[in-house]
């Protein structure tokens, strides 16, 4: 976690060039929470929230209105893939399993599909700002991601127990 807290560190600088107020916002995982992460995260001049367990459907960006389209997305990526004949059976009647280079495909245009105005948006449900006056205009509709919303990002047939998780494609072997 630490090597991590490094990486970004110096990612963000490199980005901004200057340094610059940062959040880091954390769900009560026990590894955030160590002293050595937080001693780091404060090194780096990060200030860190942690969202209490139990709350992170209401306070975290990713799962008020990110999750479900990128996961919908995902599993329109793998039909196509299936429907393409990606996962022809192999000597013993199981489907192939999909190679790593093909998943991050998958994941890298599932994330590419989401609107950058449903990312802002959802750090604003949130309470999220880099607003440092507390003061933010809010000018833009918040957008709300819900099962209609998405008739567009995947099939109605599809089941929502499909997830990577689902996928095997022999990363732990």
């Amino acid at each position: 976690m630490n090597q991590y807290v490094d990486y970004l560190s110096d990612e963000v600088d490199n980005r901004t060039r200057i340094r610059t107020p940062k959040l880091m916002v954390y769900d009560s995982f026990r590894e955030h929470l160590e002293k050595s992460v937080k001693e780091k995260f404060h090194d780096y001049e990060f200030d860190l929230t942690v969202i209490p367990g139990g709350l992170t459907s209401l306070c975290q960006p990713l799962n008020v209105a990110i999750n479900k389209l990128f996961k919908a997305n995902l599993r329109e990526e793998w039909h196509w893939w299936m429907a393409a004949g990606g996962a022809g059976q192999i000597t013993k009647g199981n489907l192939q399993r999909a190679k790593f280079d093909d998943v991050c495909g998958w994941v890298k245009r599932s994330w590419d599909r989401i609107p950058n105005k449903i990312i802002i948006n959802s750090f604003k449900t949130c309470g999220i700002s880099n607003a440092l006056d507390d003061v933010e205009e809010f000018d833009e509709e918040i957008i709300d991601i819900s099962d209609d919303n998405l008739e567009d990002a995947s099939d109605d047939n599809l089941k929502d127990d499909i997830s990577c998780d689902n996928l095997d494609i022999g990363i732990n072997k």
